[in-house]
């Protein structure tokens, strides 16, 4: 475990050198304001070649964790920072989702060290809510823009959804590759299972729920 601890933070170190080189990349095309980038599987390759030595590294680091399954750069572990490559690309539709964070608490202070300052009655209004009964705990909500990316790619039934914007996105396009950037149209939130929060700093809401 140890090895294999130190192998990835060195694969970690060699991907952040990389990226300081070549990411983003400068030739290919690039979705304005996100890092989504893409051109012909010509313009493509060499930028490809660069990665590989790096993604086979770290498809061989998490095989083990796979269970046996044949591992695909989209799966690798965001956290390594690869960017994300997609081949044969067909059409790509981007999503705006209005979305939440959710976490949920056994007690004020750790909520409070979390999620940052509420009013003291608000604070008294938390305690009282976990004191009532030995199964109450908090929901600590908030709001935020997802934005989320469809990939079709050329022959394939299904689509894949993915988020891209801490890694970023490399695609090989067809000739008639369609990009449908559809952010102007946030899609509505789901309706809300809880209401009349407990407190509410601005930025999270607090909620009693019962385990």
């Amino acid at each position: 475990m140890m090895q294999d601890a130190i192998a990835i933070q060195s694969l970690k170190t060699d991907i952040a050198l990389l990226r300081q080189h070549i990411h983003p990349p400068q030739l290919l095309q690039q979705v304005e304001g996100l890092p989504i980038y893409y051109g012909l599987q010509a313009e493509v390759d060499e930028y490809y070649r660069q990665w590989q030595p790096l993604i086979e590294r770290a498809q061989q680091l998490c095989q083990p964790f796979m269970q046996d399954e044949i591992v695909d750069v989209i799966h690798l572990p965001s956290h390594l920072n690869l960017p994300l490559f997609f081949f044969h690309v067909d059409r790509i539709r981007i999503n705006k989702t209005r979305a939440k964070e959710s976490k949920t608490f056994r007690g004020v202070a750790a909520l409070v060290e979390k999620c940052g300052q509420f009013d003291t009655d608000q604070i008294f209004a938390m305690q009282e809510w976990l004191e009532s009964d030995d199964t109450a705990a908090l929901v600590a909500h908030r709001e935020f823009i997802d934005l989320r990316t469809y990939v079709f790619q050329h022959g394939q039934s299904e689509y894949t959804r993915t988020r891209f914007y801490m890694n970023g996105m490399i695609l090989t396009v067809e000739p008639h590759f369609k990009l449908v950037d559809a952010r102007d149209k946030p899609r509505k939130q789901r309706n809300d299972s809880y209401s009349d929060p407990i407190a509410d700093n601005g930025t999270w809401k607090i909620f009693g729920k019962y385990r």
